[in-house]
């Protein structure tokens, strides 16, 4: 049987081309980011201060040039302090933590030895052998996670001797946000002057609905995470937890990935304070818990679905999907690609889903 290629090329062509895109993407997701992530971090901050730019130019009849050097410099001094803040915090604790790690293990084994001995009490029959292999399974497992716990702590406190080329970085970032505000409306002219006139419209629908939702995905991640390390830093001083602030970085981190969530740390910490007896902490940390979940589940679906437009199951289809196919990163790349298929549904590279 004869087949009509002619009748499925354009069809081919656009799964090319789509297929193509997601490959460019993950390409620039993993490799190329690295090269130019100075320029779209300066590209960004010099979009968020061009009010302020815009304002001082027009209103106070300021050089252009002296209103960029201003509100970087504003930018940067408040940007600055909030990191040395939050970040001399972290450090102090991170130190702190790896001095005390020692004792906090020899803290686990001795609680885990007074667990083991109430149940030998209450089960006095148990064999000798068995009740040594208990012991050393659980000798095992609180070495082991001293060592995960020792090698996780090494590796931030490792970060430290980078410090170096974080400076070169930051101070890409910071010159090119100063060139990209005094020069925006050039750059722009210039970027917009190599488009083919026929490719305007439809690029203006992928910087609307690809660029924006993209960046939309980010910006909605960052508020819920900023959310989560707030709520989880004031409470856990309040509560009197030790590393409140480290406790509360990671905490954050961790949310953002579906699958792990912020009960990954407190439901360790609340068994933990129930088994050594400290009820009322145990208790606040729960309370604390929920009022976390509450609100991500509260605040979720606005800020994901206000910020990127994707349906709740579809965003996580993606993102598991994601997960399966590049591991970690996945869960950044699946909903991405998703924003892809659906921007280039909408410029007619793809095919639409049909009206129900």
């Amino acid at each position: 049987m004869d087949i009509d290629f002619k009748k499925y090329l354009p069809l081919l062509v656009r799964l090319l081309i789509a297929g193509l895109t997601i490959v460019g993407i993950y390409f620039v997701s993993t490799t190329l980011i690295f090269y130019i992530l100075p320029f779209l971090l300066g590209w960004l901050v010099a979009s968020a201060i061009e009010p302020t730019v815009d304002l001082m130019t027009n209103r106070f009849k300021m050089p252009r040039s002296l209103s960029a050097f201003i509100s970087t410099l504003f930018f940067v001094l408040f940007t600055g302090l909030l990191i040395s803040l939050v970040g001399g915090i972290i450090i102090v604790e991170l130190t702190k933590l790896s001095i005390d790690l020692p004792e906090y293990s020899k803290k686990i084994y001795i609680q885990g030895l007074a667990i083991f001995e109430q149940a030998q009490n209450v089960y006095f029959t148990l064999p000798p052998d068995i009740a040594q292999q208990i012991m050393n399974g659980l000798y095992t497992l609180v070495q082991s996670l001293s060592n995960l716990l020792t090698l996780f702590l090494s590796s931030l406190l490792g970060f430290l001797s980078g410090i170096p080329s974080v400076l070169v970085f930051i101070l890409v970032t910071i010159i090119s946000t100063f060139f990209i505000a005094r020069d925006k409306q050039m750059i722009t002219r210039f970027i917009r002057a190599q488009i083919p006139s026929g490719m305007i419209s439809k690029g203006k629908i992928l910087k609307h609905d690809l660029l924006f939702a993209l960046l939309g995905y980010i910006k909605a991640q960052l508020i819920l995470m900023s959310i989560t390390f707030i709520e989880c830093a004031i409470g856990l001083t309040i509560i009197g937890i030790d590393y409140s602030v480290l406790v509360a970085l990671v905490a954050s981190i961790i949310d953002a990935f579906p699958i792990l969530g912020t009960g990954s740390v407190f439901v360790p910490m609340i068994i933990w304070h129930l088994v050594t007896g400290k009820y009322k902490i145990a208790v606040s940390l729960a309370v604390l818990y929920g009022i976390l979940i509450f609100v991500r589940q509260l605040l979720e679906p606005k800020v994901l679905g206000t910020q990127i437009g994707l349906y709740p199951l579809v965003t996580l289809m993606a993102m598991y999907i994601g997960l399966k196919l590049f591991g970690v990163i996945g869960l950044i790349i699946g909903p991405i690609s998703m924003i892809v298929l659906m921007t280039l549904q909408k410029v007619d590279i793809l095919p639409k889903w049909k009206e129900y």
